[in-house]
């Protein structure tokens, strides 16, 4: 397994509300409309198929769809890529900085041979770092 960590984000938001916006892919899909158009062009085409499921459109690798699959409140949601040859996982970690800030961390962990990671592994890195810069945008 490979794992590519995205830049550390603080959000202005305690770690348990952050988690419900998380882990409430519905109410996360309203929220992304209100983010500057700058930042969501940055993301790129950004949906939600269902209540559990985010998917997305990256630049030479076409889209992909999460799922979630784990939920550890307040600190943690971990999802499974749905599509896709390489089994990929995201993990998005909280932690309390202080009662009404949160860092958000997300880390993709994905199952690629080594060979390959050379060419996989920056497009990786984007990824975890585009993760952590979309749930750093949801500020109250």
């Amino acid at each position: 397994m490979a794992k590519y960590s995205g830049k550390p984000c603080r959000v202005n938001l305690p770690a348990a509300q952050l988690y419900e916006r998380m882990t409430n892919l519905d109410q996360l899909q309203g929220r992304m409309s209100e983010l500057p158009e700058e930042i969501r062009a940055k993301m790129g085409t950004i949906n939600f198929p269902d209540a559990e499921t985010l998917a997305f459109t990256a630049p030479g690798v076409g889209e992909m769809k999460f799922r979630i699959i784990e939920r550890n409140a307040p600190s943690q949601v971990k999802f499974l890529a749905d599509t896709g040859m390489i089994p990929i996982n995201v993990i998005i970690d909280l932690a309390a900085a202080s009662e009404a800030e949160t860092d958000v961390t997300a880390t993709i962990d994905a199952d690629i041979p080594l060979m390959v990671r050379p060419l996989i592994g920056p497009k990786l890195q984007e990824a975890a770092d585009k993760f952590g810069e979309m749930f750093g945008q949801l500020n109250a």
